[in-house]
């Protein structure tokens, strides 16, 4: 942006655009450098703005806060999750494909060889979820929420590839499990693979959700890449999720 004003990244958040930006030092604790920064940045509708400050620096600064109104610190709960996790995404180191084949293990590369897996990313199920029917995935450390209809759908999937058979399961044996209502309708498997696609590792739903054109799917990714956190899950307020639960092995 400018010298000593680093713009880091951006997240858009109901319909407004969150900018982060790291300044190395305030200059003379002017907070009206701050107040500009939203003209400089003029498609963001807030920003947040790191600086760091000694010890004596923080006592003006946060005097400076009180009475200057052009600054705002205050979010509310929802605001501050999203900026917890726009860091912790932008901090986080990326996984690549080549780097998670180079530490596959003699018996991964097998599997890999003999089920033809065709994904490489790291799924982990925390068992998260709240009353509002939404539930918690972690993938490839970019979080992802699921309603309990597609977790249902995703965890069943999760179930037969930790059988470590292939991970193949009919439609119909789906059907007759109760996790889909119609073997003729395919909705909930593009939904899955569209919520899921953003944080693949190469963005190609439709090999991470796979069908092999015998009315079967699987999770096309080696099942030591999935681990969850079973004993939340057998907490689910969904009877048929902790159902499931039960059945997956100790991880």
């Amino acid at each position: 942006m400018k010298q000593g004003y680093f713009y880091i990244g951006n997240k858009i958040h109901s319909g407004n655009k969150i900018g982060l930006i790291f300044v190395l030092k305030i200059a003379d604790r002017n907070l009206l450098k701050l107040s500009r920064l939203i003209y400089i940045s003029k498609n963001n509708s807030l920003l947040v703005v790191f600086t760091p400050l000694s010890r004596s620096e923080k006592v003006v600064f946060k005097k400076h806060l009180k009475t200057n109104d052009t600054v705002r610190k205050y979010f509310d709960a929802e605001t501050c999750r999203l900026l917890e996790n726009m860091i912790s995404g932008l901090l986080r180191p990326e996984i690549g494909v080549d780097l998670v084949i180079r530490q596959l293990t003699k018996d991964q590369e097998e599997d890999y060889k003999n089920f033809e897996y065709k994904c490489y990313d790291k799924i982990h199920i925390p068992g998260n979820s709240s009353m509002k029917r939404s539930n918690e995935i972690d993938v490839n450390g970019h979080k992802v929420r699921l309603g309990d209809s597609m977790f249902r759908l995703f965890l069943r999937l999760v179930l037969e590839l930790k059988k470590k058979r292939g991970g193949w399961v009919s439609r119909y044996t789906l059907d007759s499990d109760g996790i889909i209502t119609d073997v003729d309708k395919f909705q909930i498997y593009s939904n899955l693979r569209t919520s899921l696609q953003g944080s693949l590792l190469d963005k190609e739903r439709q090999k991470f959700i796979e069908n092999n054109g015998s009315k079967q799917y699987r999770i096309s990714l080696h099942p030591d890449f999935i681990t969850y956190h079973r004993e939340k899950l057998l907490k689910h307020h969904d009877n048929s999720i902790q159902e499931l639960a039960r059945k997956l092995p100790l991880v």
